[in-house]
């Protein structure tokens, strides 16, 4: 063989050990990504991942769960959707198993469990079954509360002063969506009108007072101490020009609630007021969960007494940003256009919510479990039209999960729109002026100055 074939042979044997390398190769990482799975999720709802949320309640059963999901051939990429829902909660809780049945195919398992439309299911755990009407993240989750808490839990809603009713359907004022927010959490939602003269009913998990405008009738505030000094959790929510009654129990606990409103001209959201409050930090060490920053219409201060304070009862849970400031004008809401008063305002960050501990009593002797209150400085965060607002919903919920001392559900649900293709961007006034000063006049600038460049230096070189 010539030296140019020995050179050919060479070149082809070195090829094939390059080939052979690389396949190997590909062979060791597919493998080690088969055994090692992580999905990163950069879609804008981020629905092919589960939410902190669904993950704790997955990965919090002690016993096995079945979920069985139903569907029809007739629907385009239905099992496709209901396999990836499925196949999420699996991998977090070595717990759960599933099964996809054809509706069409198995009539007599689909009447067993009472399923008569695609896309539902159920989730079984021993002889326990409870229905899915919708398989999807929310509802496998909020099925999966229900099977691991048997027991019932009452979040009673005092509405006989002016307060929010979980029951109201109006936008602004109603509170109905946070009540099926509960719902799903596995809550039962009651409505007091006043707190009865027996005092508060015993089976009220978590009392909440969201936003009173009247005051309360003789002998209630009194009912409402016995409560919390037995044990009570009290989720308390007061506006800007709260009734007396109800400032003065707040003070009575260690937290006084400022007679001013706190604005933030810097950060507030593109469009609206300075009332519009920014509230980008959340005690940690509390809510054990970093939440997003929420948006609280128009709120007080809710600042800890020297008492409270000192006795370590008192917690600030909430605060606004550094920029903001309290509006010191006996509640009344500022102009659009606030300016900080150096002789009369108080700077930021200022506190907007704080967490309570009240000695328990019985027979006049302190003992364990104290009773606790989550105050915020304004109520309308929760509305109808505020709930889903940046972190608002995740701070009433943790709220109620943490006085309800279900440290499951203190973590942060899924964003964007239930099953939609839409995640809401919210900008603030400063990052909307970013916004426009760069996409408006400093790109198209950019552009000119450049255009303009290379026509000159065309113009010198014709010239020449």
């Amino acid at each position: 063989m010539t030296w140019r074939g020995n050179q050919t042979f060479f070149h082809v044997v070195l090829l094939g050990l390059q080939i052979g390398l690389v396949g190997t190769l590909c062979t060791l990482l597919l493998l080690f990504a088969e055994r090692h799975n992580r999905r990163f999720d950069l879609s804008p709802t981020q629905q092919f991942v589960l939410s902190d949320a669904a993950k704790k309640v997955a990965q919090s059963l002690d016993e096995n769960v079945e979920i069985i999901a139903f569907y029809t051939p007739d629907e385009p990429g239905q099992r496709r959707a209901l396999f990836d829902t499925l196949e999420l909660f699996a991998k977090v809780s070595p717990r759960i198993r599933y099964q996809l049945v054809d509706l069409n195919r198995s009539p007599a398992t689909a009447q067993k469990y009472s399923v008569n439309n695609a896309g539902a299911g159920v989730v079984v755990m021993r002889d326990q079954v409870v229905p899915i009407p919708f398989v999807d993240e929310e509802g496998i989750a909020s099925a999966l509360i229900r099977l691991t808490r048997p027991a019932e839990r009452v979040v009673c809603f005092v509405v006989g002063h002016g307060e929010h009713s979980p029951f109201d359907t109006d936008e602004r004022r109603g509170y109905n969506e946070v009540a099926k927010a509960l719902e799903r959490e596995g809550f039962t939602i009651r409505a007091l009108d006043h707190v009865p003269p027996t005092g508060v009913p015993g089976d009220c998990r978590v009392v909440v007072l969201a936003g009173p405008t009247r005051e309360f009738l003789p002998g209630e505030i009194d009912s409402l101490d016995n409560y919390l000094r037995q044990g009570g959790q009290m989720l308390l929510l007061v506006d800007p020009g709260a009734p007396l009654g109800i400032v003065t129990f707040l003070q009575r606990h260690g937290a006084r609630a400022g007679n001013d409103v706190v604005v933030d001209e810097r950060n507030r959201l593109m469009g609206t007021e300075p009332a519009m409050l920014h509230v980008p930090a959340f005690n940690r060490s509390i809510f054990r969960s970093e939440l997003e920053a929420a948006v609280f219409p128009v709120a007080r201060t809710i600042v800890p007494t020297e008492e409270g304070d000192k006795s370590g009862r008192v917690k600030v849970l909430a605060l606004s940003s550094p920029d903001s400031w309290a509006y010191v004008e006996g509640g009344k809401l500022p102009d659009r256009e606030a300016r900080f008063r150096r002789e009369k305002d108080q700077p930021g960050p200022l506190p907007v919510g704080v967490y309570i501990e009240v000695p328990r009593e019985r027979d006049g002797s302190p003992v364990s479990t104290p009773g606790r209150i989550i105050a915020f400085g304004d109520s309308d965060f929760a509305t109808n039209l505020s709930l889903n607002w940046r972190g608002n919903k995740d701070v009433f919920l943790n709220s109620i999960a943490l006085l309800a001392e279900d440290p499951t559900l203190v973590a942060v649900r899924r964003k964007g729109l239930p099953r939609g293709s839409i995640s809401p961007i919210y900008l603030t006034e400063s990052q909307d002026r970013l916004v426009f000063w760069i996409s408006v006049v400093v790109m198209p600038a950019s552009v000119a100055l450049i255009g303009i460049t290379i026509a000159a230096r065309r113009r010198r070189r014709g010239s020449r």
